[in-house]
């Protein structure tokens, strides 16, 4: 099957497109950014801006795909804070624009959007893990944007088109940006043991609970949900493993091979913080028989080489 990618430079994009490629799937590469490391061989890189919808129609006219996998978005919570409007335009109407041109003569596409467990906003204690029923209450401008972009897929679903969704919780992995929590505790250490950065690691809120998975099982979970669910349905992408974010910085440090003292940054503490948010992946578990595999340290090792690899190349010789 021919397979069309928004979003495909960014860290969950790259690695959706080796999983594709490793079920033998053509790729269709479409970002607004040219990757910083070219695509493997043999993928079709295509720009595409997804707020223009005319480049949206004319992309999927001209790759004719037979799945769609809309990643392109704004991903960091704090930027679409700063930049609402923005933020709106790229994840609401840039998946209505995609959802369109499928809808425009393409609605035979099998279409993944890939949202976010943040729909979901506080959730008590008592209705963890969360799955899909559980109300939506999105508390920030990104939850916002997520949660109106599902709406407008179950708009193109009454519709005629063949359309899921996927809740992705935490994933991490190598690639992802030090704009993230684990990265950006590897990034630190990796610095600190090249002698770049004093011996001091700052770090933001370390005891909130949090739901990880290793982005390349993440992405094997989109392709489930492309392929079991129904047109409208709602998935949950989760390890289902409750990780406080002191465990992560303590195998990160653990790992080093230098002393690290930790201190608390203020202008890393998120406002609107949930203490405690977990989810249940049993929908797609039922459905597809995709069960997660999550070993946080095999993982965490991996950043970990990522960052030390990538502040090697960029250290002055």
């Amino acid at each position: 099957m021919k397979a069309l990618v928004t979003g495909a430079a960014g860290f969950a994009g790259r690695h959706l497109i080796e999983c594709l490629l490793g079920q033998g799937h053509d790729v269709v590469a479409a970002d607004r950014n040219q990757p910083a490391v070219p695509y493997p061989e043999g993928v079709e890189s295509v720009e595409l801006d997804v707020i223009d919808e005319q480049a949206c129609w004319e992309s999927v006219h001209a790759a004719r795909p037979d799945l769609l996998l809309h990643l392109a978005g704004m991903a960091r919570v704090d930027l679409a804070e700063s930049v609402p409007d923005l933020c709106r335009a790229v994840n609401i109407a840039g998946t209505q624009n995609m959802l369109s041109a499928c809808l425009d003569g393409h609605a035979g596409v099998r279409f993944l959007l890939v949202s976010s467990a943040e729909v979901y906003g506080r959730v008590d204690a008592a209705d963890l893990p969360v799955s899909e029923d559980h109300p939506l209450c999105p508390g920030t401008a990104y939850a916002v944007s997520k949660a109106c972009a599902e709406m407008h897929l179950q708009h193109a679903v009454a519709r005629g088109l063949h359309a899921v969704v996927a809740r992705a919780f935490n994933h991490i992995g190598p690639g992802q940006s030090d704009d993230f929590v684990s990265a950006a505790f590897a990034h630190q250490v990796a610095r600190i043991e090249a002698g770049l950065q004093p011996p001091l690691l700052s770090v933001g809120n370390l005891e909130a609970v949090r739901d990880f998975s290793d982005v390349r099982h993440t992405v094997t979970g989109y392709l489930a949900c492309l392929e079991a669910g129904q047109p409208g349905d709602v998935f949950n992408v989760t390890s289902g493993a409750a990780i406080k974010i002191r465990s992560i910085l303590d195998v990160l440090t653990g790992m080093s091979s230098v002393p690290i003292e930790v201190a608390v940054d203020a202008d890393r503490l998120r406002p609107l913080d949930v203490p405690v948010f977990h989810g249940s992946g049993d929908r797609l578990a039922v459905a597809s028989g995709f069960r997660p595999r999550f070993d946080i340290e095999a993982t965490l090792a991996d950043v970990l080489d990522y960052w030390r690899d990538k502040v090697e190349k960029l250290s002055p010789r």
